[in-house]
């Protein structure tokens, strides 16, 4: 198998774990909670994140039938996409919005919509700007080298396309 076929199972299996089994372990360890937390916060946060992680899912997935079909990038690829990036950012400005509007947030509350909205931030940028993940040898030896992040895989097809 390619190594480049295998990289790409490996990212597009990674996102898609991880949206799965992230929001499944936040919400068991959020239902073992006494007393009440705000869920619509702390869901809308989740949420948001688990929405960027299904983006990243996707965009594996078409890279790498792309690649193994030796074809482009579908034609939709580059709208959906940027309607992707505009929704994720409308997105984090609603929930900090709403986390600031609310009288009665508990720390915990505000602690756990904050923390997933910078997860969602940090994702958001790993996809659409900068590749913030280096896991392999080569990718931490480039940023050694250049001494700045790579540009990220999924800005670099929307700015092709």
């Amino acid at each position: 198998m390619h190594p480049l076929i295998k990289r790409l199972r490996y990212l597009r299996s990674r996102e898609a774990l991880a949206a799965a089994v992230l929001p499944s372990v936040i919400v068991w360890k959020w239902w073992k909670i006494e007393g009440d937390i705000s869920w619509s916060l702390r869901l809308g946060a989740l949420s948001l994140l688990v929405y960027i992680l299904v983006q990243g899912t996707l965009y594996w997935h078409l890279k790498l039938r792309s690649i193994e079909r030796q074809t482009p990038l579908p034609a939709y690829f580059r709208q959906l996409f940027r309607a992707f990036k505009w929704s994720n950012l409308i997105g984090m400005v609603s929930l900090a919005l709403l986390l600031l509007a609310r009288d009665a947030v508990t720390d915990a509350d505000t602690g756990w919509t904050i923390g997933l909205l910078i997860g969602a931030a940090l994702e958001q940028v790993n996809y659409y700007h900068y590749q913030l993940m280096y896991d392999t040898w080569s990718s931490l030896q480039h940023l050694r080298r250049n001494g700045q992040l790579r540009k990220a895989a999924l800005a670099t097809d929307l700015a092709r396309s």
